[in-house]
């Protein structure tokens, strides 16, 4: 075992040693803790394996929260389990691929989770069928209290299940004026860059904002949606990026005085996410008063695309007011039965603002980070530029990209800001 390995087990049994007093009852310090610390005390989640859900559970978990302290081989670790039982009043679970006899752990007091198909081993019982539909974020926060983003569902990885049509991410917010048609066209450039094929469609009919953003005039012979009918393939609906010098592929709002339904819209939305890989619907703003109404881009776009599973994001314009009437349109969500964990916000702070202050969303959604606005990025717009490099905006950018599109390869670590230390900070 190499100095690092041996390092890593060592601060393990620290972390497990400690939730071995704390699954006893005895609390040595004798604190008040937060629940985070109190889950840490009553329940220790462990994971032995490899393969499948338990690599995607090990990515989200720092290690020495599962790891058990022992030998990478079976028998070893089988043997740690049984020397520590788990003590009265307290929890202890395994998640495992690993056949062979458990029957002297569960006896021990853990509960061994089979977290994989085939023959459940002697002493291992099935995953409850509830947590198959529940996504990766709520599982990781249910058993370790970690948040983490996430989308996917349980089920879907452990039975190795596929989507047969692309994911799409709707761009929405109750406000004007906080980047959408930026916001979406920079996904779709960053989604190219990860390989993917793109395809970003206006929903904006009243503005067509992305046809004004690339054609302004007009002058172009570019298709729209309303060139589209059912039974044609997709691409007549959309026009290839290489007439605008991108990376991606767009479909434009009908012109003026050729509005089309929703219902349209969704028929063409079902065809193209046969043809593309990744979908993003730059929607007009929403109100909570239109959730009900199947007219109107809340009721016949978000509403019935959420409640499918499919994601939205809200972005959310910093302010008191703003945020207050932001809130409550996400509060307005789970009357209608949109899941939080399909629902995604983020803050864009405006030029100047000084004084923001971050609200907690979790209640209705996942946050996924801040844009700050800036006279430069304001300037790069105006003049038609596009996916420039900007530390103001990028984190979140990459951090709703994991979110929609988790085993991609996208890093939001990659984009963080790290802090300068000061002359009295340094270390």
């Amino acid at each position: 075992m190499t100095n690092k390995q041996q390092k890593t087990v060592n601060k393990t049994k620290s972390v497990l040693f400690r939730q071995k007093w704390s699954l006893s009852g005895a609390n040595p310090r004798n604190k008040q803790k937060n629940s985070s610390k109190e889950l840490g005390e009553k329940m220790a989640s462990l994971i032995i394996g490899h393969g499948g859900i338990l690599d995607v559970l090990r990515s989200k978990v720092p290690e020495q929260r599962w790891r058990v302290p022992a030998g990478e081989d079976f028998a070893a670790q089988a043997d740690f389990l049984t020397r520590h039982p788990v003590r009265p009043g307290r929890q202890g679970i395994v998640f495992t691929n690993l056949p062979g006899n458990w029957m002297p752990v569960a006896d021990a007091g853990w509960t061994i989770y089979w977290i994989d198909r085939g023959q459940i081993p002697i002493g291992a019982q099935a995953l409850p069928e509830y947590f198959m539909d529940r996504s990766i974020t709520d599982f990781v926060h249910e058993f370790w209290r970690i948040q983490t983003i996430d989308k996917r569902l349980v089920g879907d990885i452990i039975l190795n299940r596929t989507r047969q049509t692309a994911p799409m991410i709707i761009v929405t917010s109750n406000t004007g004026g906080v980047g959408k048609t930026v916001s979406s066209r920079r996904l779709c450039e960053r989604a190219k860059e990860k390989g993917l094929r793109p395809l970003l469609i206006d929903g904006n009919m009243r503005q067509s904002s992305q046809r004004s953003f690339f054609d302004p005039g007009q002058r172009m012979p570019a298709r729209t949606i309303a060139d589209w009918r059912p039974g044609m393939a997709a691409q007549y609906g959309a026009n290839s990026g290489r007439m605008f010098n991108i990376g991606y592929d767009v479909s434009f709002a009908p012109p003026a005085g050729a509005m089309v339904s929703w219902d349209h819209y969704r028929a063409y939305i079902e065809e193209a996410r046969k043809l593309w890989d990744f979908v993003v619907l730059d929607l007009d703003r929403i109100s909570a008063d239109d959730l009900q109404d199947s007219t109107t881009a809340a009721g016949g776009m978000v509403v019935p695309y959420v409640l499918a599973g499919d994601l939205c994001l809200v972005i959310v314009k910093a302010g008191v007011q703003t945020q207050g009437d932001a809130l409550n349109l996400l509060s307005a969500f789970p009357r209608y039965g949109l899941p939080r964990e399909c629902i995604g916000i983020k803050d864009t702070v405006p030029v100047g603002m000084t004084d923001y202050r971050p609200l907690d969303y979790s209640r209705y959604g996942i946050f996924l980070g801040v844009e700050y606005q800036t006279v430069e990025a304001g300037n790069l717009i105006a003049s038609g530029k596009s996916n420039w490099a900007d530390s103001n905006l990028d984190l979140a950018r990459e951090q709703t990209l994991e979110w929609v599109l988790p085993d991609k390869g996208f890093e939001p670590a990659k984009f963080e800001v790290k802090k300068k230390k000061g002359w009295f900070h340094r270390g």
